[in-house]
């Protein structure tokens, strides 16, 4: 892949990044050629790098959706990338099966971690986060109440983005058909506002056979 215009030697930071893969999940890790269409803007908006992210119709205003089937490494994808993003932009990732399990343990607390309070100047109204296996989470029950956590989230980021710009990541292996289905139509209409569609091809490989995890100290 040809890259026309950048200030970024792309080659040597794909390099890094699998160093860096190969360090924090296994030897076996590697990044593929046939990647390259997804890995690249997803580095050049790391990188706020405006040239790149035209090529590929990447609003840099917008956050990220890293969308591909099972087991292609989406979130290995989405590890890497925190370690080139400038601090201003700098996220956290949290699993969307985390954040329903922690609403029926705790209740509808945990909410204010993601979405803030769009009324007041809190520092929750511009943390970045990038929630991982959208779609895979279980229901999420506290007492009597039932919460569709992740819908209320998303619809939650939106207000966020609308008044502050705060950026929203997604990782999912659900296509906007089956995103709509799960969440409804307003969920769909407000990520297509908020984020960029980046998406592997569907007869991508399962790369988790020679991904082998390797837990942080």
């Amino acid at each position: 892949m040809k890259i026309t215009t950048s200030l970024f030697n792309y080659k040597q930071i794909l390099q890094l990044l699998a160093e860096k893969g190969r360090e924090q999940f296994g030897k076996h890790f590697q990044l593929y050629n046939e990647d390259l269409p997804v890995l690249i803007p997803i580095i050049a908006w790391m990188l706020r790098d405006e040239e790149v992210a035209h090529e590929f119709n990447i609003d840099l205003h917008k956050g990220i959706f890293l969308g591909g089937p099972v087991g292609v490494g989406k979130t290995h994808i989405m590890r890497l990338m925190q370690l080139i993003v400038p601090t201003p932009l700098r996220y956290e990732l949290q699993s969307c099966d985390k954040v329903s399990t922690a609403f029926t343990r705790k209740g509808p607390v945990i909410l204010d971690k993601y979405i803030g309070d769009p009324e007041k100047k809190g520092s929750y109204n511009h943390h970045v986060w990038c929630f991982d296996d959208l779609g895979m989470e279980d229901p999420a029950h506290y007492y009597r109440i039932t919460c569709e956590v992740m819908k209320k989230i998303l619809l939650g980021r939106y207000e966020l983005f609308i008044r502050y710009g705060t950026f929203t990541h997604v990782t999912s292996s659900l296509d906007p058909d089956a995103i709509e289905r799960k969440y409804g139509k307003e969920v769909r209409s407000r990520m297509r506002e908020m984020v960029n569609r980046v998406t592997f091809d569907k007869n991508t490989k399962d790369k988790r056979g020679t991904l082998k995890h390797i837990s942080r100290p």
